[in-house]
């Protein structure tokens, strides 16, 4: 077959010695050994001259390429979805057609190398899949499918770490498969406690952390050693570090009932352990994380890379992995996300950005009322223990303090153990009589940069007669201080960069931003218990959205929507309505992978109406803050994405290991 031409090439194919497949790209098909169905190099593999090399020695000319940044690296669901299959036919056929595991495995990117790996390992993960936790995993997948989806997935991972660290082969094959069972003692969990869609209770946690131990048992074989696809099973959730409260399994909550009921003396066997079963243990707890972080589960919906980075590096910080498996993992999980803020892209506010101070207001008066202010609860010491119980810290604060009949109540209700008589309040020196509360206002604070010209330097650059002529109001500019140059640039007042720079003018300029921390909102159980049905807010447009925001929906909003609520009647049903405001953001414009230009937005409020109601002069207050006083802004995410300081993580002393 002769070669094709460049103007024979189809959309996105190139010859093989184009320059521009250097150039970050990755392949956008899959390879095939010429005259076989297996791959030789598979969809989404980044292009080195290595591989151009490989390609040149098969006899291939041609590839089909894009560049890295028009889609993720990771792989796609349909892939997942590829591979999910071809483990549940190892599992359910027990080791036959093996050659559509070489093919289907290289589907996904991290395990490019993996066809070889396979084929040169396949005594022992047949022997791994033909012994007793085969049938194991099979009755795993019978239970719940989605917990053994997360079992593959989660040796996805185990396997790039490995590649990663340089680990042989055996072990790499060794780890996988004993990841693939690492939640089987999932079988003996109920399945309402697996799909439920909230938080745990305490009884419902204790159900769910047995699972290591069940799966333990049910892969333990009396009179034997404990192999390593046991121990992963029992210890998967066992902590790196000692943390207090953190992590369970067989080296802590089950230790003293393995050696009771099992006679297994655990210390001592971990001790003995070989180091690459006691990596791949350590390594089994960040895949099991990793992976559930990813997954769409009954309580949650699948994180994206960015909430998912987050997350997992403040677990690194606090000891939850191997300092060295965590590095490996972050290295990959870069690698996979180049975009981790593209343009368009929405995600919630990380609360590690958030500052949440409180102002006080001005004094209010009002009739004589016995009442301790905040800092009077904390003086007295009663603050701790009533935020122990449950009490809304914030809302008291909101309030200006709390009844003492309201403390006297909470104290007797929940038998606590403070003094708040009124002979050892005055004994503090605190007038327990107040003829004026003041009550303080939540403000949410962010550290920022935005391109702002301040009032001197419009002066300066002697821009004001041009801001006049375009109809701005410089009154108003001069009381704020500046315009933002995104004003700007909507009255299309172009900005001469030359003469800025030589007047020593930068426009980018740290700023701190200050958000309204609360306001009146209402959940979709407060709206229920105040009589408003489904189809009221279905017929007022209001339905999608209420259900949509679990965290409450304006008050105002409603009202505009013809959906009025009385003050009275959230009195009667006992609903304070003053709730926590959560901030999405969304970039404007990618500067580097932590670094983006964005707009503040509240949970819910749709950016394309709120621009449409902008030109109508018809925006809430905070929407008109955000969208024309704070206006883009520039954040960077690099404290919490970029790979932290693991110098202070040691393995804690349960791993029984020598220092």
């Amino acid at each position: 077959m002769r070669n094709k031409t460049k103007t024979e090439l189809e959309k996105g194919e190139y010859l093989l010695h184009d320059p521009a497949l250097l150039n970050d790209m990755r392949l956008s098909r899959d390879i095939h050994v010429p005259g076989s169905a297996a791959i030789f190099a598979a969809k989404y593999t980044s292009i080195t001259g290595k591989l151009i090399e490989r390609l040149e020695r098969r006899g291939i000319h041609t590839v089909h390429a894009e560049t890295i940044q028009e889609k993720a690296v990771v792989s796609t669901v349909e892939q997942m979805e590829g591979m999910f299959t071809v483990i549940e036919n190892i599992v359910a056929k027990a080791m036959s057609g093996t050659e559509d595991i070489a093919q289907n495995l290289q589907n996904q990117q991290q395990m490019r190398t993996l066809e070889a790996l396979i084929r040169d390992n396949l005594d022992d993960i047949d022997h791994l899949f033909a012994c007793d936790p085969t049938e194991k995993l099979m009755a795993l997948t019978e239970h719940h499918g989605g917990t053994a989806r997360h079992s593959i997935i989660a040796s996805f991972h185990l396997m790039a770490i490995g590649r990663e660290l340089g680990w042989n082969d055996e072990k790499v094959v060794r780890g996988a498969m004993a990841v693939f069972n690492h939640d089987i003692g999932k079988t003996k969990i109920k399945l309402e406690t697996l799909d439920w869609p909230g938080k745990l209770d305490a009884t419902q946690w204790k159900e769910m952390q047995m699972h290591s131990l069940h799966g333990g048992r049910l892969l333990h074989r009396p009179g034997e050693k404990p192999d390593l696809v046991m121990l992963t099973a029992l210890l998967h959730h066992e902590w790196y570090a000692s943390v207090k409260g953190k992590g369970y399994g067989g080296l802590t909550l089950f230790a003293d009932y393995l050696k009771k009921s099992l006679n297994l003396d655990m210390p001592a066997i971990m001790a003995a352990l070989d180091e690459d079963d006691l990596d791949i243990i350590q390594t089994s707890s960040l895949v099991d994380m990793v992976s559930a972080l990813e997954e769409s589960r009954a309580y949650k919906r699948q994180l994206d890379s960015f909430k998912v980075l987050i997350i997992m590096n403040s677990d690194a910080m606090m000891g939850h992995f191997h300092p060295r498996h965590y590095t490996a993992w972050h290295r990959i999980y870069m690698r996979q996300n180049p975009a981790l803020l593209p343009k368009g892209k929405r995600f919630a506010l990380p609360r590690e950005k958030e500052r949440r101070i409180f102002i006080p207001n001005k004094p209010k008066k009002v009739a004589p009322i016995e009442l301790l202010t905040f800092r009077e609860l904390e003086q007295l010491g009663f603050m701790p223990v009533l935020r122990n119980v449950g009490m809304d810290i914030e809302r008291i604060r909101r309030r200006g303090g709390l009844l003492l009949k309201v403390v006297a109540q909470m104290k007797k209700d929940k038998n606590l153990d403070f003094d708040c008589s009124p002979g050892a309040i005055k004994a503090a020196g605190i007038a327990l009589t107040k003829e004026q509360i003041t009550t303080e206002q939540e403000v949410i604070e962010l550290d920022a940069w935005r391109e702002w010209l301040t009032w001197d330097e419009l002066d300066q650059a002697q821009m004001l007669p041009r801001l006049k002529l375009q109809g701005l109001d410089l009154a108003i500019i001069q009381k704020e201080g500046g315009i933002t140059v995104e004003r700007l640039t909507k009255r299309k007042i172009a900005l001469n960069q030359k003469k800025l720079e030589s007047l020593n003018i930068q426009p980018l300029k740290e700023w701190v931003v200050k958000l309204p921390g609360s306001e009146n909102r209402l959940t979709p159980e407060d709206l229920t218990k105040l009589g408003v049905t489904e189809e009221q807010l279905q017929k007022a447009g209001c339905l999608e959205r209420v259900k949509r925001v679990r965290s409450g929906v304006p008050v105002a909003w409603l009202a505009d929507k013809g959906i009025t609520i009385k003050s009275t009647d959230l009195a009667k049903n006992g609903i304070d309505p003053i709730r926590k405001i959560f901030y999405d953001i969304h970039v404007v414009e990618p500067i580097s992978n932590t670094k983006a230009k964005f707009i503040l937005l509240r949970e819910g409020d749709d950016l394309k109406e709120l621009i449409t109601a902008n030109e109508k002069n018809d925006l809430e207050p905070i929407q008109d803050l955000l969208l024309n006083k704070v206006g883009e802004i520039v954040m960077d995410f690099s404290d919490l994405l970029a790979l932290p300081n693991l110098g202070h993580i040691v393995a804690g002393d349960h791993w029984n290991r020598k220092k």
